[in-house]
C-alpha cells in the first residue's frame, strides 16, 4: 500500500510540474486515476478468480479424499461387523454345546441314579 502512495505521488508532482496547461493537467490526472484504478479493479478481479479457482479445487480435493475415507471407514464397519458376527456364532456354538453336555450329564446321572434306585 506505501509502494502505491508512493507511485501515485510520485505521479501527482510529475504531472504537476510538467509544463502543461492546468486543464491539460487534470485531464492527464484524471485519465491517469482512472487508468489507475481500472488496473486495480481487473487485478482485484483476477485475484477473486484466482481464489475461486484455488477453493474450487481445494474443495474437490476435501471432497475426493472425504469419499475416500468414507469408503475406508465402511471398509472397516463391515470388516467389524462380519468379524462381530463370526465371534456371536462361534460364542453361541459353544454356549449350546457345553447345555447340551450339560443335559446329556445330567440326563446320564438321572438314568444312573434310576439304576441304582431300582430293584433287582
Amino acid at each position: 500500500m506505501s509502494f502505491l502512495r508512493g507511485v501515485l505521488a510520485g505521479l501527482a508532482i510529475g504531472y504537476l510540474t510538467a509544463p502543461r496547461s492546468g486543464k491539460d493537467t487534470r485531464e492527464k490526472l484524471t485519465k491517469g486515476a482512472n487508468d489507475l484504478q481500472d488496473q486495480w479493479e481487473e487485478g482485484v478481479n483476477q485475484v477473486k478468480s484466482q481464489i475461486d479457482r484455488l477453493t474450487g479445487k481445494a474443495e474437490a480435493k476435501a471432497d475426493q479424499y472425504a469419499g475416500k475415507a468414507e469408503e475406508i471407514f465402511d471398509k472397516y464397519k463391515n470388516e467389524t461387523k462380519s468379524a462381530v458376527s463370526e465371534k456371536q456364532d462361534r460364542a453361541k456354538t459353544a454356549y449350546n454345546n457345553k447345555v447340551n453336555d450339560a443335559a446329556s450329564s445330567a440326563k446320564a446321572g438321572i438314568n444312573h441314579a434310576e439304576d441304582a434306585l431300582k430293584l433287582n
